[in-house]
């Protein structure tokens, strides 16, 4: 039996997701500007706050705060989902884009929210990618280090 997960009205998130059988969807460019193209739609269509975030090649890492009212579950089927359509209209393929369901840890304290931001930031540098957070162009740490305001500007 799956574990539940706890939703917590107005709580900040550390959500994240692997790609089906680990592939490397998103080494490529396209792959991210996909996932950003749909988090975006998301931002619009949806009510919440990305605190950061980090594109891996075969992950993602969200720090996201749903407003009130703001279901966090739909927020990441719209996300998963899209993306998934979006990727295989462009491949013709089939198959399942995302592997396991998403994992989403409510964080509990400023300390606990310095140490996520942290490691989503520190992600790429650990998986040797890049030498510095802000050299990852799919990640927060780019944005703020670059003033880019749009994730669809990467």
């Amino acid at each position: 039996m799956r574990k539940s997960r706890i939703f917590v009205e107005g709580a900040t998130y550390h959500v994240t997701s692997r790609t089906n059988n680990k592939i490397r969807v998103f080494e490529k460019h396209l792959g991210q500007k996909i996932f950003l193209l749909i988090l975006e739609e998301a931002r619009e269509k949806f009510y919440f706050e990305l605190l950061n975030f980090c594109i891996m090649p075969t992950h993602f890492h969200l720090l996201i705060k749903p407003a009130e009212g703001t279901s966090l579950a739909n927020i990441m089927q719209w996300v998963k989902t899209g993306s998934a359509k979006c990727w295989n209209r462009i491949h013709k393929a089939t198959d399942h884009l995302w592997g396991d369901r998403y994992f989403a840890k409510v964080i509990q304290s400023p300390k606990e929210f310095d140490t996520v931001m942290n490691y989503i930031d520190q992600n790429p540098v650990k998986a040797g990618l890049v030498t510095a957070p802000e050299d990852w162009k799919p990640s927060g740490a780019y944005l703020r280090n670059n003033g880019v305001s749009s994730l669809c500007c990467i």
